[in-house]
């Protein structure tokens, strides 16, 4: 058991009704379904002409960017396939409020065949230090000559990255640089899951190693926090709130990237009748809050998940990420705070792609 201080929001949710406005209907499937179609009409054939040399660059670029940013703004980029022999990366470049819609763009993507597969984030090279970069106006970047520091906090890592070019170069130039070292060494969903402040050094750290020394000790390090297949694992958090002690249990890591289609945050508010000194549910409450909770992830299953709860002066709060695209999902959150049976429940549902609602009980 991991135990640190929570910060609290606070721990009593306000009372609302289980009923809230239906939100208006989107054209984004197809906006989605008009992109592949143009892929599977021109694209395609666009990019593998640009592969071999037969088409610039520039002109496939154009085109490209004008039918992705028809559905939204999104970045791309061509990349050689592992198992394919190319991949199309279509990714938001880190910022959450996008990541949803590249995870939809690309389950919208035509089956993979033996030439191209598909991606809504940019994979690790294979060998991260073999990479060189063609910067305007300076010399070329070798990322084997990036030197990075990394300090934990949490369950996270602050890095400062360093390349002895920087110094001649603006800052947008440094920072492009910085992530995209980053992103080959790590991919781009572990840089998003476990790093976390990012500092651009002019100045070689001392206690500085190379990309693959970084991919090593991040890889190390979310093993220790996931499961065998890859989930998240849990921690417990206690704090003091103006209400009382609080105690919490957190997905790690509380990131959108593990669920990027999960965009809605509902807090399920259920109070219990049965307490210990603290505040915390007495075994009698303990037992119907986890049959409740068991029985609301088994009916959401694959369209909702819950990420963390937090119990505080007779009332615990259970915070669900759902894919509100799915009809009926709030509805069955609704259901169970009609038919708790130890107070009036409540369901408070918020728009939220960047998980803001749960930064607190981040790690």
């Amino acid at each position: 058991m991991k135990s640190s201080q929570v910060t609290a929001k606070e721990c009593l949710a306000s009372e609302v009704g289980l009923f809230s406005r239906r939100r208006p209907v989107d054209d984004l499937p197809a906006r989605i379904a008009g992109f592949w179609l143009w892929w599977e009409q021109s694209g395609r054939s666009q990019a593998e002409r640009t592969i071999t040399g037969d088409l610039t660059a520039e002109d496939f670029a154009e085109n490209m960017t004008r039918s992705l940013h028809a559905v939204g703004d999104l970045s791309w980029e061509l990349a050689p396939g592992k198992v394919t022999k190319h991949l199309l990366v279509i990714t938001p470049e880190g910022q959450a409020p996008k990541r949803a819609l590249a995870r939809r763009m690309i389950a919208a993507a035509p089956a993979a065949d033996q030439s191209w597969s598909f991606t809504d984030t940019r994979p690790p090279v294979g060998d991260p230090e073999s990479v060189t970069l063609g910067v305007e106006g300076a010399p070329e970047v070798r990322f084997a000559d990036v030197s990075v520091s990394a300090r934990r906090v949490g369950a996270r890592f602050d890095v400062s990255v360093h390349h002895p070019e920087f110094a001649s170069l603006p800052h947008e130039a440094r920072q492009t640089i910085t992530m995209l070292a980053l992103d080959a060494a790590l991919g781009e969903i572990a840089t998003e899951l476990w790093v976390g402040d990012i500092k651009v050094s002019d100045v070689p750290p001392l206690d500085g190693f190379g990309l693959s020394a970084l991919r090593s000790v991040i890889t190390d390090h979310a093993a220790s926090w996931t499961n065998a297949d890859g989930a998240p694992g849990w921690v417990m958090l206690e704090g003091e709130t103006p209400q009382g002690p609080v105690l919490a249990t957190a997905q790690v890591p509380l990131h959108p990237a593990t669920a990027p289609t999960f965009e809605t945050h509902v807090a399920l508010t259920l109070p219990y009748a049965y307490r210990t000194e603290r505040g915390y549910p007495a075994e009698e409450s303990l037992e119907a809050l986890r049959a409740a909770e068991d029985r609301l992830s088994a009916a959401l299953g694959p369209n909702g998940r819950l990420v963390a709860h937090q119990s505080c002066a007779g009332q615990r709060t259970l915070h669900y990420y759902v894919d509100n695209t799915v009809p009926g999902v709030l509805d069955l959150i609704r259901e169970v705070a009609r038919s708790w049976g130890e107070g009036r429940a409540s369901v408070i549902d918020t728009p939220d792609p960047a998980w803001n609602s749960t930064a607190h009980l981040r790690q």
